[in-house]
Order: structure tokens, then C-alpha cells, then sequence
């Protein structure tokens, strides 16, 4: 299977207009070799259109587009070690918003190559806030590459993933004349103790992220309300950047707004599907008594749990209410029920993640007692399966792949083999399947994969959350079907098509085929 892309969507052709024409007056600048005061050469971004003209061509296009112009820049300002002194900075950053599913991604890289194109600007950092970002960035540049070189007559452009334990990626990004893309993770050079802003041998001394400062990179960033604590906002600044372009659905600050395509605009041009919810609610059973611990907090030495209840109201009804109790409570004051009469806050425990009660129920954060989880994850399943088993049989003549997608409350419940949702969705697609003939003869393995969480071991090995041990073959296997390979996974070649995650794939893995996600 391959990917093929539609050049001339006109939604997606005005937001790589807005953002170029930020920087109309500028002409086209050679690359052109630098050596700074320390000694350390590059080839920069050049901008030599001011502030003045820049915020003019904003409000225009703001105008343009439909949005209120802002009277000002907005800049991100910070105080860092700059070349190894510690300096005042400030850069300013725009913002596009685009709905889940328009395309984004494809949006900034040829807006990459847009800016190189009118005015040579050449250095760009991606900034994602996770793995699971940086692995579906790096796809799209991979299956975007033919298609983005010849709509741009084949530009010098190369693309690579930021790895601390190959830093000549960095003076390749400092010294080349061709446009490069450097994607990185937030948390790759967010602390003092990363290894690009650490002096190294490697580079003969140099410090790596001083390379990257006398670039002057341009910064994209993808998703970046995830990229608002201060620490995040100074590591951004650290970078030293000529300005920052936003990307995401759901800014929380959105600096100097350029473009926007809300959701409504998007579904009412066709350009996302209709969403369709299903919920599953457990009634009659107000004569056990429900608790959930949803969270525990520490402030100001007190520990407190945030719990559901079944709570009498005055109207005489039984609700779900959410309550916050601290050891001493009791929750039959909490609630007026005397069926909670036994329940008195025992002990809660931060680093173990529980409440216990006098009486001896220890309940996990996640976790709750007084409803049949299973019987309710059993029914969510069931649902699940059958939307897929129709949908694909209505859209196999059409040669289109239907996947679903489970995000989980805990991944043991799925990683272990005697996991409850393991075990209930190898139930459920056996004994359904015998109703539909396509599905008889699949075997329930074959259909499934998973990808969880992952961390990188001091010896640089990564080790996959989803397994006992997390180091075995079809875990690999897996991740690399999911985040890396999804031409296979989309092809009918490929039998999986039940995908399950924790949180690792809610921002990051994109695929059109996904048609049922349940939680």
C-alpha cells in the first residue's frame, strides 16, 4: 500500500499562506556561513524583514481569515545561557489552529518548505511532546518525502529524529546549507542534565545545544498545550529561536491566532467524520455501595482522595456524586446512606496509590468496588466488536480497512494474560464471530496488538510497557506495526485490527481508518 496526497486543499493551502505571508518583504536570502564570537560556526536562519512589518502583515491576514487583529507581537521572553552567558531573549510566536484529522502535519512541513522556498529560511526544530508524537512526525515525513519533493522541485531537505547518542546529527543541522528538520521531544533538552546541554568530547568539546542556538532555528510546535509549564516555556526559549510557529486543535494560549479551522467548519466541510457516541451505565444498583478512587493529592501535609459515591439527594434520589474525604471520614456523613455506614477512612497512601477503610477494603486510585466493572467492560467490548464487524463488511468492497482502538484504565488489565480485558475481548470475538461468515475462521490472536508506554534503560535500550518483561520479540513487532509501519497495518494484508493502549497513542498515531476508539 502507499499514501498518496492531495496537493490543492484549499483549507490546507490558506493556512501555508497565512504563515508565509507573515514575512512578505523579505527576498530570498543565500545561506551564509557564520563564525560568532566563541568560535562556533553555522549557517543561520536570516529574517531582515523588522517587527514592524511583521505585525502589519499579521493584522492584514488576521483580517483576511476572519479573525480579530492583535495590536501587538506576543512574545515568549526568558533569561538563558545563550553561547554559555546568561542572556535576555525574546521571540515571537504564531498560532494555527486546526481541527483533529485536517492535516496538520502535512500542513507545517510544507510550510517548512514554503519559508525556504520564498525567503531561505533553512533551520527548523519540531518540538513534540512525546515518543509517540515524534515517531508519527517522523512517518509523515517519510511518506510525504517523494510527494513534498516533487510538488517543491526537489529541495535540499533532510529530516532526522533528535538522538542523544548521535550528536553529529547536530553539526549536520549547524553547518548544512540545505534545509534541515530536526525533530525533538520536549523532554530530550528540558533539563540541565540532557545530554545536548552537556560539554562532549563528541564534538570536540562543544556543547550541542550551543550548535543548535547559533542557528537560529525556527521552531514548530506540535501540540504546545503541552508545553506551557515554566520550565518547558525556558527550555523552548533556551533553543534560542528566530520565532515559533503553533500547531494544534486546542490551544490554551493562542499567541497571535494566523489561521483557524474549528471542528464545526471542519465537519461541515466534509473533512472529518460524524461522531457517534455510545455509553454504558450501570443502573439498579443503589443498594451496593459504590466507591471509586479517582485521585489523591498532597497539599499543604494533608492528604486528601477524591472518591464517586452513590449520594441521597434531597429530592429523595440516589446519584453519582464525587466527594473529597481525609483519613478520619466517614461516609455515611459524606452521603446520607447508611449503607456506607462501615466506611471510615482509614489511610491514604500517595505513594501506593490507596484508600483503605477501618472495616479492611483497600481500594486503588482507578479502581473502585461496588459495580460489575466486568460486566460493564464486557458490554463496551461487545459493542465495540460488533461496530467493527459491521462497518468493515459494509466498506470491505470499497478496500477500506477498519480499525479500532482501546484505550484502557490499567495496562496490566490488557498486558497480562490473565488480564479482564484480555480475556473478555478473546471471549467476545469468539463467540461473535460464529454470527458472521468473513470473521469464522480469524483467529483471535492474530487480530490483535498493543502498544503502551515506553522508557529508554541508562544503557540506551528501549523497553516497551506492554508485556511482563517488555523486551520480547512481538513487542517490538508490535510497536513497529502501530507507530512506524502503517501502510502494513492499513492493508488487508496485515489481519490486526484491535489496537490497545493506555495513553501513549491518544496524541501522535494517526490513521483515517480508525472508526471505533473506546475507553
Amino acid at each position: 500500500m502507499e499514501f498518496k496526497f492531495e496537493s490543492n486543499q484549499e483549507f490546507q493551502l490558506q493556512a501555508i499562506e497565512s504563515i508565509a505571508k507573515l514575512f512578505d518583504g523579505q527576498h530570498y536570502v543565500e545561506a551564509q556561513f557564520d563564525l560568532n564570537e566563541n568560535g562556533l560556526a553555522a549557517i543561520p536562519n536570516v529574517l531582515k524583514v523588522d517587527n514592524d512589518a511583521i505585525l502589519e502583515n499579521l493584522q492584514q491576514i488576521q483580517i483576511d481569515n476572519d479573525l480579530p487583529p492583535d495590536k501587538t507581537l506576543e512574545y515568549i521572553e526568558s533569561n538563558i545561557p545563550l553561547l554559555g552567558k546568561k542572556t535576555d531573549i525574546y521571540f515571537p510566536n504564531f498560532s494555527v489552529e486546526m481541527e483533529t484529522g485536517t492535516g496538520k502535519t502535512y500542513v507545517y512541513l510544507r510550510t517548512i518548505l514554503e519559508l525556504y522556498r520564498r525567503y531561505g529560511l533553512r533551520k527548523f526544530i519540531i518540538v513534540v511532546p512525546s515518543v509517540a508524537v515524534r515517531e508519527g512526525v517522523i512517518k509523515t515525513l517519510e511518506i510525504t518525502q517523494s510527494h513534498l519533493r516533487q510538488l517543491y522541485d526537489n529541495p535540499p531537505y533532510r529530516y532526522c529524529a533528535y538522538d542523544s547518542s548521535k550528536l553529529s546529527q547536530v553539526r549536520q543541522f549547524a553547518l548544512s546549507d540545505g534545509v534541515e528538520i530536526l525533530v525533538m521531544t520536549i523532554d530530550s533538552f528540558n533539563k540541565s542534565t540532557n545530554v545536548i546541554n552537556q560539554t562532549t568530547d563528541r564534538l570536540q568539546g562543544e556543547t550541542p545545544i550551543h550548535l543548535i542556538q547559533a542557528t537560529r532555528p525556527i521552531l514548530i510546535l506540535d501540540e504546545p498545550q503541552n508545553m506551557v509549564s515554566e520550565l518547558r516555556v525556558r527550555a523552548l526559549a533556551a533553543l534560542n529561536p528566530l520565532f515559533a510557529l503553533r500547531y494544534s486543535a486546542t490551544h490554551r494560549v493562542p499567541y497571535n491566532l494566523v489561521y483557524r479551522l474549528t471542528p464545526a467548519e471542519a465537519y461541515q466541510q466534509k473533512l472529518v467524520k460524524q461522531i457517534e457516541v455510545d455509553g454504558v451505565l450501570q443502573e439498579d444498583d443503589a443498594n451496593q455501595p459504590l466507591i471509586r478512587v479517582n485521585s489523591i493529592r498532597s497539599q499543604k501535609n494533608t492528604l486528601t482522595a477524591r472518591l464517586s459515591v452513590q449520594k441521597l439527594m434531597r429530592d429523595g434520589t440516589v446519584k453519582e456524586q464525587s466527594i473529597t474525604v481525609k483519613p478520619g471520614d466517614t461516609l455515611f456523613k459524606k452521603t446520607n446512606r447508611p449503607e456506607y455506614s462501615d466506611y471510615i477512612v482509614d489511610e491514604i497512601n500517595l505513594f501506593s496509590d490507596f484508600v483503605r477503610f477501618t472495616n479492611g477494603v483497600e481500594i486503588e486510585r482507578g479502581e473502585s468496588k461496588g459495580e460489575d466493572k466486568d460486566a460493564i467492560f464486557e458490554t463496551q467490548i461487545r459493542l465495540t466488536i460488533e461496530e467493527h464487524f459491521r462497518k468493515q463488511e459494509r466498506l470491505k468492497p470499497f478496500n477500506i480497512k477498519v480499525l479500532s482502538l482501546f484505550f484502557i484504565d490499567r495496562v496490566d488489565n490488557y498486558a497480562q494474560e490473565t488480564g479482564i480485558i484480555r480475556q473478555l475481548f478473546q471471549k467476545c470475538f469468539n463467540e461473535m464471530k460464529q454470527a458472521h461468515d468473513s470473521w469464522k475462521a480469524v483467529d483471535v490472536e492474530s487480530v490483535q496488538a498493543s502498544y503502551f508506554a515506553q522508557r529508554r534503560t541508562r544503557s540506551g535500550d528501549i523497553i516497551y510497557e506492554d508485556s511482563k518483561t517488555g523486551e520480547s520479540q512481538k513487542d517490538v513487532e508490535a510497536y513497529d506495526l502501530i507507530m512506524k509501519d502503517k501502510e502494513r497495518l492499513m492493508s488487508f494484508d496485515e489481519p490486526t485490527c484491535f489496537i490497545f493502549s493506555h495513553s501513549a497513542l491518544r496524541e501522535g498515531w494517526d490513521s483515517p481508518n480508525v472508526f471505533q476508539i473506546c475507553t
